[in-house]
């Protein structure tokens, strides 16, 4: 009977035991639960992170591409140039080596102004193919 006895009281001590891994187990899950929510967590915080960064240099890009436009505008106008067109209309200035000097710098000017717009052009069209936007107008 002490053996009846002895098997009895070692199966709840066992079903404890059982129970308790279990638990431990539904720990585990939790465990992994936990590991995959930090993961799901930790990729999307990466993720704002990324498009932050990327928000902030296009924003950066933005300014830039202002700041360029605004100044190829006030280049465009040619303040300066219609007041060459009053000073080399004073007496004594035309001599050959200023209409040189001058002629020389205007054909500089002209070429690198040329350069700009086709620069430009070449800017746009390339950045429409980063996205497929060949006909966007």
């Amino acid at each position: 009977m002490d053996t009846v006895v002895k098997q009895h009281d070692e199966q709840p001590s066992n079903r404890r035991d059982h129970d308790h891994d279990h638990d431990h187990d539904h720990d585990h899950d939790h465990d992994h639960d936990h590991d995959h929510d930090h993961d799901h967590d930790h990729h999307h915080c990466h993720e704002r992170r990324h498009e932050d960064h990327e928000s902030r240099h296009i924003h950066e890009l933005e300014k830039t591409i202002r700041r360029v436009a605004d100044a190829l505008a006030h280049l465009g106008r040619g303040a300066q140039l219609h007041e060459l067109l009053h000073i080399i209309h004073r007496p004594g200035w035309t001599t050959p080596a200023e209409l040189a000097f001058v002629t020389a710098i205007l054909d500089s000017i002209a070429v690198q102004v040329r350069s700009l717009e086709r620069l430009q052009a070449d800017l746009v069209d390339a950045a429409r193919k980063v996205r497929g936007e060949l006909d966007y107008k």
